[in-house]
């Protein structure tokens, strides 16, 4: 029956007043002699006996009393009147406290004093014996109120100084406290929100419905937990809006009874920006990741494709050789020619923002450039849209590189006529002038993009590019350089077109500027330092000759060619080619064939191209194993795609010139001729050491 040790248990037994030991169940572990004595049956008290059974008392007193221990190892009064035989009974005074809290399934014990009321000789005496158990409770409740004092003052503290807004209510409805923070969210003073209804000093409206309240908010039974973890729109006293995280929490009393609700409102404008904002970068992500997969995709398709564009060149050019200056049939040829360039340089765009192609720098006339162009960009446009493009006088050569400076023409209008949506008037002006001097400080409504480096020149090129469509918002004109932001639909636009612009224009130390008015339209200026005047004419008369006959090389009979492509076509157009001028050509499939021919010839090969992209072996594995057989024998690579690691490692292999393949046709003899001769000199120099 004993719950402690032999020693304990004696002391305990022999203590002078009556002390029950009881779990948290009301069972009674033990009950020393003065409380045998007490209930006055010593022989019929048994072990695990519920107190509920000992007493006069209904249960419910019993478990108010067992309610009362748990509460405090501190004790504390009440009453109970206990049996005393079959009809006896005696009023008692119970001092009860939690001794020893629940764990690992043993239940709590509580330890309870039993003191019996009216007991004396005399009136005297039972008034003394209350008014000791009187000093007793005064003192108790006085420490029980301290304790109480100390522990609100805590917790207001607490709430006053959390970084939440808090409210309370009462059972009705009505603000009980607030604390700064919920006064700061709701724009209620706290001396008016107290005693107001909850549902006049908390505004809550949904997400996404500015006008309408949140269903049932505020309005709904108190135990209901449907607001809980919910972000709401919280519209304070003046006005402002707050995003909101709504948790509840019920008040109730020892009973279990309500007494009202805490609210307390979490502001999470921080974690939507941050969530937005994670959003936003994983957008991005995708699209840097689409936009690597095209990358690989056109370095990959840029092999074959080149193939066949620079047998569509080669032969053209073959043909016009073939043609007659005055055959009506020329005049196709060349048609075929500039589409053929065309679709040359459409893989060099694809490549210009994913893989950083060749920034190869020559004087650009921009006026032929403009001419050149002129078809692709109507075609960019509605077809009920209009293109003016207007160049004033004779304009100054730029240095730059013209296919992208051709990107950034067609990106340009191609947003313009984007921005024209349907309009029955619409129209897009391309104005290209010269300009001196520097351009005067930007309108009140025009944003500086690319500011204009100092000193500035004395000559620029001018281009305006300009719409009567929709415009933009200052919000949409403020990032329409950002990569990936776009107002097309999805699927419409990968947000990167001006954002290429911007890249190539920085590029060329160019100043760019832009203004928009909705529903006026938008201009975009953008000026391009200039070349003197001599280079401009040189430049012009370049362009001028692009669509003249084709450059024939100084080959030499002399001069042996060994060429190297898995594409038959190619080397077909090849072989006649360099036949055609005067060149003598021995062709391989493969680099398996190139070794063998060199094995097994012995004539002297005056170069070797090869093509990189073969299977089996590339062209710069092919190029090791030709210098290790002839040391002597230049190497040349023609490639589709002509990457910075290929750049790096042409050298190492012994490589001394890259081809750019689309361009073959057009200056193979030129490298040729440059290999050739320097080979020569080389040689030349060697007998005259």
């Amino acid at each position: 029956m004993s719950v402690t040790p032999q020693l304990g248990v004696q002391v305990f037994d022999a203590h002078p007043d009556a002390h029950w030991l009881l779990d948290d169940r009301g069972v009674l572990k033990h009950a020393n002699r003065a409380a045998l004595r007490l209930m006055g049956n010593l022989a019929k008290v048994p072990a695990g006996e519920k107190i509920s059974n000992l007493v006069v008392d209904e249960a419910t007193r019993c478990e108010d009393l067992i309610r009362q221990g748990l509460r405090s190892t501190v004790s504390t009064p009440a009453r109970l009147r206990l049996r005393t035989g079959d009809t006896g009974e005696v009023s008692c005074r119970c001092d009860i406290a939690l001794l020893s809290p629940a764990a690992s399934g043993v239940p709590a014990l509580l330890w309870c004093r039993l003191v019996e009321q009216g007991l004396g000789r005399n009136q005297f005496a039972v008034l003394n014996q209350q008014i000791q158990a009187l000093k007793l409770e005064v003192v108790r409740r006085q420490g029980a109120e301290a304790d109480m004092r100390r522990q609100s003052e805590w917790l207001e503290t607490v709430l006053l100084g959390i970084a939440e807004g808090v409210i309370a209510t009462d059972v009705n409805g009505f603000v009980l406290f607030m604390n700064p923070v919920a006064c700061e969210l709701t724009g209620w003073p706290r001396d008016l929100a107290l005693g107001q209804p909850i549902s006049e000093v908390v505004q809550l409206v949904s997400l996404g419905s500015p006008g309408a309240k949140a269903c049932g908010a505020l309005a709904v039974p108190l135990s209901d937990r449907h607001l809980d973890g919910k972000r709401l729109q919280l519209v304070g006293k003046g006005g402002k809006v707050s995003v909101v995280q709504v948790s509840t929490s019920a008040l109730t009393s020892e009973s279990g009874a309500s007494r009202g609700t805490v609210f307390v409102l979490r502001l999470v404008e921080s974690e939507l920006k941050a969530e937005r904002e994670q959003l936003a970068l994983e957008h991005q992500l995708r699209e840097s990741q689409k936009m690597e997969a095209l990358g690989t995709m056109a370095g990959g398709i840029a092999h074959d494709f080149n193939n066949i564009v620079a047998a569509i060149l080669g032969n053209v050019e073959l043909a016009l050789e073939d043609t007659a200056p005055d055959s009506d049939s020329r005049v196709s040829l060349i048609e075929i020619r500039k589409s053929g360039r065309r679709a040359r340089d459409l893989v060099q765009q694809i490549l210009t923002f994913s893989r950083r192609q060749d920034n190869t720098r020559a004087p650009v006339a921009v006026e032929a450039l403009l001419q050149e162009t002129q078809q692709m960009l109507r075609t960019a446009l509605p077809p009920e849209g209009e293109l003016v493009i207007q160049a004033e006088g004779r304009l100054p050569a730029v240095w730059g590189n013209a296919t992208q400076i051709e990107q950034v023409f067609l990106n340009l209008t191609g947003n313009a006529a984007q921005a024209l949506q349907g309009r029955a008037l619409g129209k897009v002006w391309v104005h290209a002038s010269r300009f001196e001097g520097a351009p005067l400080p930007c309108d009140p409504d025009e944003i500086e993009v690319i500011p204009m480096d100092a000193p500035w020149p004395d000559v620029s090129l001018c281009i305006r590019v300009s719409d009567n469509g929709v415009g933009m918002a200052p919000t949409t004109l403020a990032r329409i350089f950002e990569p990936f932001f776009t107002t097309k639909p999805v699927g419409s636009g990968t947000g990167l077109g001006l954002a290429v612009v911007h890249g190539i224009l920085r590029e060329h130390n160019a100043a760019l500027r832009v203004k928009s008015t909705l529903g006026q339209g938008t201009v975009f200026s953008v000026w391009l330092p200039a070349m003197d005047d001599s280079a401009s004419l040189s430049a012009a008369v370049q362009a001028a000759q692009v669509d003249a006959a084709p450059i024939k090389a100084k080959g030499a009979g002399a001069s042996r060619i060994l060429y190297v492509d898995d594409d038959e076509a190619m080397a077909f157009l090849v072989q006649r080619f360099l036949d055609r001028n005067g060149y003598r050509v021995t062709t391989c499939s493969s680099p398996e064939d190139a070794l063998h021919v060199l094995r097994s010839d012995d004539s002297v090969f005056t170069l070797c191209i090869t093509d990189y992209n073969m299977p089996g072996m590339s062209g710069l594995t092919l190029a090791r194993e030709i210098k290790s057989l002839r040391p002597a024998l230049s190497v040349a690579i023609a490639s589709g795609y002509i990457s910075d690691e290929l750049r790096e490692m042409a050298p190492q292999s012994g490589v001394r010139e890259l081809i750019y393949k689309p361009n073959t046709v057009e200056e193979l003899c030129r490298s040729i001729e440059r290999l050739v001769e320097r080979d020569a000199a080389g040689e030349a120099n060697g007998r005259c050491q």
